[in-house]
């Protein structure tokens, strides 16, 4: 007799798992759909230590995923239905936790629920799981157990959550197509070069003839590329390689390259308009969910990605703890003058979130005109350079022809 595991539907609809002891498998199977279950599989010892040891290796590598924004957005969503519907707070994590498509964060909010269920309050619980759960979801969180409102508060992170996603998303935008583009824009060329041009010359000189200046600058190109190619192109990996790890291990490189970027022609107001949308709304929603000023500023400075901004608002920080107007603490680089004007504003008229509110919308339609603009830009330009080097090597291959022709050969 040997031990037979299965998986059925009973009656209820559920799952059922158990075991059965048979000599055989279609034994096991006449067990099992005698007690009135729909079978679904069924196997011995050795095919569930095999299913076993896959189910566990597929959730290691699942549990070293990251958690996505998309997983985010759902969680606080689903916190913010759970807690309007009357769930307790550690009956919505344990239920979020359930939830959860990726098994790194279920186990965060499983972690969460034990030691709120322990004593500890739930912003100093997100706290101690940093590595998912942003700095402004803590601060927002902790005001939202002093004001009663953490449904409302989840529903403005579920909200900011989803505009962050939707400017990355532009930005990306902003930059993929055109990185496209001109690295298919190098493909045709390269192709030309190394295959098209090599097949010309050989054509040209097999007739004996004087080749026209198109035909021999093309070739004297082609000649160089074939030479030197490859060493231009390790060093363009080299230093973009190095530019990256510069920029990951060293702050100053950080900060120098970022304040490059800014300063971008067309690329660098995208990066500055979907930066500063990101900033406003935060900054507002943080002020809107009673935190001060100062905690706003130091939260707004770690959620940017661009070390400049990230380094101005640190010290506009510093500035207001000195005692200065707000106003006058953006009052340096890289921060826009708009940001400063309408601070000013907000600070005369008392209404600071609904300024910021209009200022991250401001930013938003600016970096969907700056993309539609890129985008329009980019095209006719890489279409002129492709053009004009296949319509040159066309020049060049039928004056060459011509010449043949004309002189007898």
């Amino acid at each position: 007799m040997s031990t037979w595991h299965y998986l059925a539907i009973g009656a209820d609809g559920r799952e059922v798992r158990g075991s059965a002891e048979a000599s055989d498998e279609g034994q096991a199977r006449r067990q099992v759909l005698a007690q009135g279950l729909r079978l679904l599989e069924i196997g011995g010892e050795a095919a569930k230590a095999r299913g076993d040891f896959l189910r566990s290796l597929a959730y290691a590598f699942m549990l070293g995923l990251s958690v996505r924004t998309q997983d985010m957005q759902m969680f606080y969503r689903q916190m913010q239905l759970m807690l309007r519907a009357g769930h307790t707070l550690i009956e919505a994590l344990e239920a979020t936790a359930h939830l959860a498509r990726r098994p790194r964060m279920a186990r965060a909010l499983e972690r969460c629920a034990e030691r709120i269920s322990a004593g500890s309050s739930f912003s100093a619980a997100l706290a101690r799981e940093s590595a998912i759960f942003p700095r402004i979801a803590v601060k927002l969180t902790e005001a939202g157990e002093a004001s009663g409102e953490l449904d409302a508060i989840f529903e403005r992170l579920a909200l900011l959550t989803e505009r962050r996603a939707d400017v990355r998303r532009q930005v990306l935008t902003a930059l993929t197509y055109p990185s496209i583009v001109l690295f298919a824009a190098i493909g045709v060329i390269s192709f030309l070069v190394i295959t098209v041009i090599p097949r010309f010359a050989t054509f040209l000189q097999s007739r004996g003839r004087s080749i026209p200046w198109a035909a021999k600058t093309m070739m004297n190109i082609a000649d160089w590329l074939s030479a030197w190619g490859g060493q231009l192109l390790l060093t363009a990996l080299v230093s973009v390689g190095a530019l990256l790890l510069a920029r990951r291990l060293v702050p100053w490189a950080r900060l120098v390259s970022d304040h490059v970027f800014l300063r971008l022609p067309l690329v660098g107001g995208a990066l500055m308009a979907g930066s500063m949308a990101q900033i406003s709304w935060t900054f507002g929603l943080l002020l809107k969910s009673r935190l001060t000023v100062l905690d706003a500023l130091n939260s707004v400075g770690q959620i940017t990605a661009n070390a400049a901004l990230a380094r101005a608002f640190a010290r506009a920080s510093d500035a207001v703890l000195e005692g200065k107007a707000l106003a006058v603490a953006f009052t340096r680089r890289p921060i826009p003058a708009l940001l400063r004007h309408m601070a000013a504003i907000g600070e005369r008229s008392g209404e600071m979130e609904t300024v910021l509110e209009a200022l991250g919308t401001y930013y938003q339609r600016d970096l969907d005109a700056r993309v539609k603009f890129l985008s329009s830009m980019i095209e006719p330009v890489l279409t002129l350079l492709i053009g004009g080097v296949v319509g040159f090597v066309y020049y060049a291959f039928f004056q060459a022809v011509l010449a043949v022709s004309t002189g007898g050969g």
